[in-house]
């Protein structure tokens, strides 16, 4: 063989003078085991290059030389193996024991070949012959392991890992392989610990980095994590995952310029496909930034027009953007292709709901419950819709199906809170709104909410101290303003309600509603007979501040008509 070897070029430079004897191979002696043994090589060296149809002519080129050696059918079947001939492989692997029925590596390729096809009884049938004749070699149990992980007998799949790893404690594949099937089950630390093991043996460790990476992401080690990561991509720059993890990690940990920048780099340096642009997109969806997401999502669309997440993600960007009748174009592409999509119909109900098409989201949203019954977000959705189209029973039903589902769920109790006051239960009303302030204290939508309730329990007082908590604990809450604005209002406090009103239009986006809120006010002052001349000279000075911001006619009207009523009653 050594001399084989030493002769190998020689060989593959006259090969093509065999040809004339192959076509009449029959006449051929035992004397040309050597050209045999060169087409078997030269298979081998195909093979090794990936390229498997050339291997495969040279490997058959050398069974029709001479058909009595073995390691032509096996490498012949490994071949086939790689190709998934999984039928021809196995005839091939049967020649090779047929020849030599000690050969427990045609034995171990024979039994991996049935397990590709599924017959897993037959495949440990002969692995078990493989390790009769050879209880030593690791690959047939490293082989043996693969088979039963495909199969999800990860157990067992397991001690074979680990008895080939006693036979062989080098080879970087077993532990690998391992670390995937802990990585699969959720046990990273000792996924960690395998790949460890691996990476110390293997000549390309991207791999091993990379699960290392990826463990400690979702141990939460966010340092770790980028540590591997960052080893990964100094070893490779052209594979995306490390990426992906180091923006993972950028994500978690609140870091949003060095997380977009990541992708570009990616761009920049990776084969990048069109999972690459739809998490790129996702990203920044997560961020706000809507049209740049859109235009990587469309990226990944037009290199796989099929793509389930990319089409559900594009719909999820034109309802963000609240252009519905795209959004659900996007998601009844997605539904076309898998009608149960648990968030493709949860968003498609949230589409028709926005819609005020109430009695089709609670359909959409009653078909989400096939993957989860106790998500107490469908319920509060279903008992918004039963609410909306005033079927009060049942929404009754469903706020208190979501309250049990998720008991700190503020706005379950909130929800439900506004449904008895619908129904003129004011007193139950209040207590579920101080529920909810009772799960966060220092919520400034809990204080806001619980005041609104007891705004609209006429308990002015109450609900001006909530409004005035909500401000202290966010001095942006605008809808606190409107809040203590109007219970300032209901109180008579005119002057102190238009004091804020001025204070705060000047620089809030919502205008409308501090005009309405301001309409409604004066229009109680013009028609409230008994009120007095100061409170109206207040109104029609706070008209003509409000008129110095904005030129409005229907504050210039209401201005007119207090003018109007001064005089009358000067």
């Amino acid at each position: 063989m050594n001399k084989l070897l030493e002769i190998k070029e020689k060989i593959f430079s006259q090969i093509n003078e065999f040809d004339s004897f192959i076509k009449n191979y029959n006449q051929v002696t035992h004397t040309y085991q050597i050209p045999t043994m060169a087409y078997m090589n030269w298979g081998i060296n195909l093979a090794q290059k990936g390229k498997l149809e050339e291997a495969i002519e040279k490997f058959q080129t050398a069974s029709l030389m001479v058909n009595t050696n073995p390691g032509v059918y096996l490498n012949l079947g490994i071949a086939l193996l790689q190709k998934k001939d999984y039928e021809g492989a196995i005839k091939n692997f049967r020649q090779a024991v047929k020849l030599d029925k000690y050969n427990s590596k045609a034995y171990t390729m024979w039994a991996s070949a049935l397990g590709e096809i599924g017959d897993i009884k037959g495949a440990i049938d002969i692995y078990k012959t493989a390790e009769k004749y050879d209880p030593r070699d690791a690959d047939i149990y490293m082989n043996w392991g693969i088979t039963l992980a495909k199969s999800n007998d990860t157990a067992q799949a397991k001690d074979k890992f680990k008895k080939s790893m006693s036979l062989n404690p080098i080879n970087p594949i077993v532990p690998f392989l391992w670390g995937l099937i802990l990585f699969e089950e959720g046990n990273y630390i000792e996924a960690i610990n395998r790949f460890n093991h691996s990476f110390l043996y293997s000549e390309d460790k991207y791999d091993s980095l990379y699960y290392l990476s990826l463990c400690y992401l979702r141990e939460s080690n966010y340092t770790l994590a980028q540590r591997y990561a960052i080893d990964a991509i100094s070893r490779d720059k052209s594979r995306i995952e490390a990426y992906m993890v180091m923006a993972d990690c950028y994500i978690h940990t609140a870091q949003q310029d060095k997380c977009l920048e990541i992708f570009k780099t990616a761009e920049e340096n990776a084969d990048t496909d069109d999972s690459f642009y739809a998490n790129w997109g996702q990203t920044l969806q997560q961020y706000g930034f809507l049209d740049e997401a859109r235009e990587k999502l469309h990226k990944a669309l037009n290199l796989n027009p099929t793509s389930e997440v990319v089409l559900f993600n594009l719909g999820m960007n034109f309802l963000l953007c609240k252009e519905y009748t795209q959004a659900e174009e996007f998601f009844n592409n997605v539904l076309e292709k898998n009608s149960e999509h648990t968030l493709a119909l949860y968003n498609m109900a949230t589409l028709k709901y926005n819609k005020d098409d109430y009695r089709t989201a609670l359909e959409l949203y009653k078909k989400t419950f096939d993957s989860d019954k106790r998500n107490h977000k469908v319920y509060i959705n279903i008992a918004n819709c039963f609410y909306k189209i005033k079927d009060y029973d049942n929404a009754r039903k469903y706020y208190k199906k979501c309250i049990e589902y998720c008991p700190d769920f503020i706005q379950g109790y909130i929800n439900y809170a506004n449904l008895l006051l619908e129904i003129g239960d004011k007193q139950e009303a209040q207590r579920k709104a101080r529920t909810a302030y009772f799960v966060d204290k220092k919520s400034p939508y809990a204080n806001f909410a619980y005041g609104v309730v007891l705004l609209k329990s006429e308990m002015y007082k109450e609900a001006l101290d909530k409004f005035n908590v909500t401000i202290e604990l966010d001095s942006t809450y605008a809808l606190a303003y409107l809040g203590k604005i109007e219970a300032l209002y209901c109180m008579n406090m005119y002057d102190k309600a238009f004091e804020i009103l001025t204070d705060v239009i000047s620089y809030s986006e919502s205008v409308p509603e501090y005009l309405t809120l301001m309409y409604k006010i004066c229009d109680d002052v013009l028609q409230n007979k008994d009120i007095s001349k100061n409170i109206l000279e207040i109104s029609l000075q706070y008209c003509n501040k409000f008129l110095e911001l904005y030129n409005n006619d229907k504050v210039n009207d209401i201005k007119q008509n207090l003018i109007i009523r001064l005089e009358s009653e000067a």
